[in-house]
């Protein structure tokens, strides 16, 4: 059966046709963390970052691995660009540093109302480390701003012994 009216004309879009906004995706990442911080403490927010590192990014953890840190660049150029924000990206191949004058993150969760959760950098902190951790490489959050988010992000091939 035709549900069609003459005059009014009728658009079929697929969820693929959208743009993709990882903004959303730090929105409903600081209320998450908010709720585990209020409710269970820094200790446990922090143990669900090492958990969800250790799920979502274990395909990047099994890539730096083989010593690579190429395709730890190839993440980040990517993600900012999806961002739509402007970052200093410089890789070599044994160390990688970001420099950004403000975290998108925290500026979409202002820009919603929302106060970033406290220890946000932990986003940063432990998220970077645990993906180091048994890798060739190893992660420094030099400086963070916590009203900004302004920081610098150095991974560094790990000194030999």
């Amino acid at each position: 059966m035709d549900k069609t009216v003459p005059g009014r004309k009728v658009m079929t879009r697929k969820a693929s046709d959208n743009k993709y906004l990882h903004k959303d995706f730090h929105v409903s990442m600081n209320i998450l963390l908010k709720y585990i911080y209020e409710t269970f403490g820094k200790k446990e927010m922090v143990n669900y970052l090492i958990q969800y590192t250790d799920a979502y990014h274990k395909p990047l953890s099994d890539e730096l691995m083989s010593g690579d840190l190429s395709t730890l660049c190839k993440y980040f150029a990517d993600i900012y660009k999806k961002e739509e924000w402007p970052v200093k990206i410089n890789c070599e191949a044994d160390f990688l540093e970001i420099v950004q004058d403000a975290c998108p993150g925290i500026t979409q969760i202002k820009e919603k109302g929302e106060t970033p959760c406290p220890y946000y950098l932990e986003t940063y902190n432990t998220v970077y480390q645990r993906l180091c951790e048994s890798t060739a490489f190893e992660y420094e959050l030099e400086y963070f701003d916590e009203e900004t988010g302004a920081c610098k992000q150095v991974f560094r091939r790990k000194e030999k012994n």
